[in-house]
């Protein structure tokens, strides 16, 4: 199991800027307002239910991108939101109009159940290196036999105790979510953990092999305004390997975990796009 790598990276730029971007790199005319996939646009909707503002005047819109052709996944999708809680916290802080700024997603580039085309990461290699990134998530992946999350609340709560991290712990059905992270610690914003096989599996429906029913996904979420390789690259970025490789030490799990980096290969893929290759799925039963 390759057990750490990026999932998501997020920004908020000015649309005029980012529009540019795309009909530069010949995307815009590939902009949707819906997804002919009826799974992505549904999940999408369930989704974003949190970031929504109840402004009548300037109205929240989600619109796609697919990278690759009869997409059925997330992780091949380009998201652009405008009206955004986000876009207008940051418009409001720069003191621009509430429809100055869009926000774009790459998710699902760590989903062992799914594949990712080359062509992501050459578009997000051009969009890293062009915007300064609002935040990203680095997920974990592990194997434990527990099905308690109270059991992970302590570990969370020792951890932070060592760290002098503060936040709101709260669960919600089958995850454990510590949100409005205070801390010097690399910008952390919000922790989550959740049985990942259960969501893949009941939620999402997939048949996943029954080596990974134990399958558990510690998820470190970023904020940050600044060029994403730049800030990776920071000796920080050992700091947040060191919180999930402590963490893993608590639960007693050292001993099975590989320490394969996928953030590694992904790093590489975006400084120099012409090494992407498809990343393939291998959680996925009869999958060659």
């Amino acid at each position: 199991m390759q057990n750490i790598g990026y999932d998501s990276i997020k920004f908020v730029i000015p649309k005029f800027a980012f529009y540019k971007f795309l009909k530069k790199h010949d995307l815009y005319t590939k902009l949707r307002k819906t997804n002919r996939n009826k799974a992505i646009e549904k999940y999408t909707k369930e989704k974003f239910k949190n970031i929504k503002t109840k402004d009548k005047f300037y109205e929240f819109k989600v619109r796609y991108i697919n990278i690759k052709p009869r997409n059925k996944s997330l992780s091949n999708t380009i998201i652009v939101i405008e009206n955004s809680k986000d876009t207008h916290e940051v418009a409001r802080k720069n003191k621009k109009k509430k429809d100055f700024y869009v926000e774009v997603q790459f998710n699902g580039l760590f989903q062992p159940s799914k594949s990712v085309v080359a062509d992501v990461y050459k578009v997000l290699s051009k969009m890293v290196k062009r915007f300064k990134a609002y935040s990203f998530d680095i997920a974990c992946d592990f194997c434990d036999e527990s099905a308690s999350m109270r059991k992970y609340e302590e570990h969370l709560h020792e951890l932070s105790l060592n760290k002098k991290i503060k936040g709101e712990m709260v669960f919600y059905k089958k995850s454990l979510y510590v949100n409005g992270v205070h801390s010097k610690f690399f910008d952390l914003d919000r922790i989550l953990i959740y049985d990942k096989y259960e969501k893949q599996t009941s939620y999402h429906k997939e048949k996943i092999k029954e080596e990974f029913k134990n399958w558990k996904r510690l998820e470190l979420t970023f904020k940050l305004n600044y060029k994403f390789l730049k800030y990776i690259q920071h000796k920080h970025i050992h700091d947040a390997l060191d919180f999930i490789y402590d963490f893993i030490a608590l639960l007693g799990k050292t001993y099975s975990f590989t320490k394969e980096l996928l953030l590694i290969k992904q790093t590489k893929y975006l400084i120099n796009p012409r090494w992407t290759k498809d990343i393939k799925p291998y959680a996925l039963k009869d999958v060659a």
